[in-house]
């Protein structure tokens, strides 16, 4: 159980996800997907800044 504990601290998992996002789709679906987020984010922060029912 320890050993796990050392191994899992050891790796960092974003890089590894990264590389392996990658590896296993195209360059242009990563964008894709990064663009919607970045979208989405958009639009609930445009929804956060709202000031309907601060009144």
């Amino acid at each position: 159980m320890q050993d796990d504990k050392k191994q899992h601290d050891a790796v960092d998992p974003r890089s590894f996800t990264d590389k392996r996002i990658l590896e296993e789709h195209s360059r242009e679906e990563v964008e894709r997907w990064r663009k919607e987020a970045h979208e989405r984010h958009r639009q609930w922060m445009s929804v956060m800044q709202n000031s309907y029912g601060k009144d």
